[in-house]
């Protein structure tokens, strides 16, 4: 791999490193990190052969959010450990007859082919998230007043649908939506008048959301709507659309927006160009069941 390629891979996660590091030696040494990021930086020797930091960054990268969260001089020693200890385990297996057992050869092949397939796709992935592209999936986003619409409802909630009924004939009659649901609704805002304040699309059960949305400002559904929850009856009392963020706050979102759209494309393509076949589950579990049978004779 050239060092444009390790320079596409691990520019990103130096970047992470440095805001993660605390301290003022680790914040220089992440400092020199990101400014020689095309070249090798070693970390530790064995025998003479030397481990890179970027075997130690594909280690972070690999890490649960929650350790990545934390400040690297928590674990950087450790990861380092495991690097050498892995080396040296993996000379002893050289050695021995380990490295002559074709399951083991075959394990190796997957393990390269699957370094192989990430890094090829990273490096493809990090064509598309471009300067342009983020400015054009952003001004896509706030051409798209729907998905930040919002909008102030309050509903009644009951544990059957006759009593919903009810409770939509007396609001048919004049009564007050707030005071009825005082009276009435089983939901922990009935206290409060029913009110749920302003929500999004997606914060609500699909159809509850479905309702809600479809209503006028001012009006209530005239049918009562089921929930797991119970029985709803819901009046609209405002719709909004929300302030779009700046760009800049939603350049994570938009980079991860455009990286999965991208992978999707990419996946779809060279399955497009493959000949795959697939065995059912069915037919796999048969024909284990045959060489079970095969092997007890």
């Amino acid at each position: 791999m050239n060092q444009t390629h390790k320079k596409l891979i691990h520019t990103p996660i130096l970047a992470i490193l440095f805001s993660l590091f605390i301290g003022g030696n680790g914040t220089g040494f992440i400092t020199q990190a990101v400014a020689q990021s095309s070249e090798e930086i070693v970390v530790a020797t064995v025998d003479g052969s030397e481990i890179q930091l970027s075997e130690i960054l594909d280690l972070i990268e690999q890490l649960p959010a929650e350790y990545q969260n934390q400040p690297l001089t928590g674990y950087f020693d450790q990861l380092v450990d495991e690097v050498i200890n892995t080396k040296l385990a993996a000379k002893a297996g050289e050695r021995s007859s380990v490295a002559e057992d074709p399951a083991v050869i075959e394990a190796m092949r997957v393990a390269a082919q699957k370094v192989l397939a990430e890094n090829w796709l990273r490096i493809e992935l990090a064509k598309s998230v471009t300067k342009e592209a983020i400015a054009k999936a952003y001004d896509a986003y706030v051409a798209d007043t729907a998905s930040r619409e919002e909008i102030q409802a309050s509903h009644i909630l009951l544990a059957d649908e006759q009593a919903a009924i009810n409770a939509i004939q007396r609001l048919d009659e004049g009564s007050d939506f707030a005071e009825l649901a005082q009276e009435v609704s089983t939901g922990p805002s009935g206290p409060n008048g029913g009110d749920l304040g302003f929500f999004g699309r997606g914060a609500m059960v699909p159809v509850f959301e479905q309702a809600a949305f479809a209503l006028e400002v001012g009006t209530y559904t005239k049918t009562p709507v089921q929930s797991q929850f119970g029985w709803h009856v819901i009046k609209l009392f405002d719709k909004r659309v929300s302030d779009a963020p700046s760009q800049d706050e939603m350049g994570q979102q938009l980079a991860q927006n455009i990286t999965k759209l991208s992978f999707a494309r990419i996946i779809e393509t060279l399955r497009a160009d493959a000949e795959i076949e697939r065995n059912s589950l069915a037919d796999i579990q048969a024909e284990w069941q045959k060489r079970q049978e095969n092997s007890a004779q």
